[in-house]
């Protein structure tokens, strides 16, 4: 007997999670996708850190990133006699498990995995009308649904008496062992830039309107205090921020979309993370800027605005308040240390421990 996970790709943010389910709940992992075609990931490096047998599945492309007609369900439910299977949010996928469940007269269970933010579900911020409408047409057809962020939970429980909380997190054991490894490239990078002394604020990410980066640079302008502003990403944005950029008095690099360990030991490097996104489901990097001791300025739209302790880890902020953004940044800023001629490993600041969610996840499940 194996249990079932289906997704449509292998996320890197996920990764520690897909290796726990199958290593705790004996899970088999099937992507119906390969590779996720707005993301530039090195697959093969992805791949072999994964503890189990990636899978993918054929199918019939239907329109959408995640309008897939899979093949091979059935066979596979009827194989490996699961207990439980997880199934992405509101997706095709899901319809055809249920559908499958119905046929087989099986009791399984039957979770999905949503990632939208308190946001996107109360103030109907939705990516697309069509998400919303899937969310109500297939909640109460689902046994449980695995949900990002504490208020999405009770909100679920509220409306449905369904809700397990687990964060968009990686497994600090690991990371932090990773982020003091290439303290040495951080030092490189350090140096090539000239930032020794300096106190920087990083941004990581798409370069699209989204992301809000205008009224970044814009409140970035009004600050109080001196700092380096480090930009990695690439998107449809980049040529008129850059432009916008030269018009401030401030060091501002744009690095291009970095992954692996350079972008580890820009992490390193940062003092000052930054996410202000006027739409975000959760946003993985602010979990990793904590992990690497980056205190977090996030937008309260973002879902991963519930890993912020305000006044310990960071301050959340309304991104179309631009004073509101210069003024908590400018606080960040006056608070940190200028660094000394060498980077070391800054402390840990998540207040949220993988493990412990991963136990709780389990327990639930």
């Amino acid at each position: 007997m194996n249990n079932l996970f289906f997704r449509a790709t292998l996320a890197p943010y996920r990764l520690d999670l897909y290796n726990a389910l199958h290593t705790y709940l004996n899970m088999e992992l099937y992507f119906y996708r390969r590779k996720d075609l707005s993301q530039d990931t090195n697959m093969e490096l992805l791949e072999q850190q994964c503890e189990f047998t990636s899978h993918y599945l054929d199918g019939y492309e239907l329109g959408g990133s995640s309008r897939k007609l899979c093949k091979g369900i059935y066979r596979l439910l009827k194989s490996n006699k699961p207990d439980i299977v997880i199934v992405p949010e509101f997706q095709i996928v899901a319809i055809q498990v249920w559908i499958c469940r119905f046929l087989l007269k099986k009791k399984f269970k039957i979770v999905s995995m949503c990632d939208d933010s308190n946001d996107m579900i109360v103030n109907r911020n939705n990516f697309t009308i069509i998400h919303e409408y899937a969310r109500r047409i297939l909640i109460p057809l689902l046994d449980d649904i695995i949900v990002v962020e504490p208020r999405v939970r009770d909100w679920y429980q509220q409306h449905y008496t369904k809700g397990i909380w687990f964060p968009i997190i990686r497994d600090e054991n690991k990371e932090i062992k990773d982020y003091q490894r290439v303290i040495p490239l951080s030092n490189v990078l350090n140096e090539k830039y000239n930032l020794t002394g300096k106190k920087v604020v990083l941004f990581v990410g798409r370069l699209v309107a989204l992301k809000n980066l205008s009224r970044f640079l814009t409140a970035v302008e009004n600050l109080k205090e001196d700092c380096a502003i480090i930009i990695v990403g690439s998107g449809e944005e980049e040529i008129p921020l850059k432009q916008q950029a030269k018009r401030i008095n401030k060091t501002i690099i744009f690095t291009g979309r970095l992954e692996g360990d350079i972008l580890r030991a820009w992490y390193n490097v940062s003092d000052v993370f930054v996410l202000l996104s006027v739409q975000e489901a959760f946003g993985a990097v602010t979990n990793e800027a904590l992990l690497a001791g980056n205190y977090v300025l996030v937008s309260e739209k973002a879902g991963s605005n519930c890993l912020i302790e305000e006044h310990v880890n960071g301050y959340v902020v309304d991104p179309y308040n631009i004073d509101m953004i210069t003024e908590n940044l400018d606080r960040l800023l006056s608070n940190i240390k200028s660094k000394n001629e060498h980077i070391t490993l800054k402390p840990n600041l998540m207040k949220v421990s993988f493990n412990e969610r991963v136990n709780n996840l389990i327990k639930a499940l």
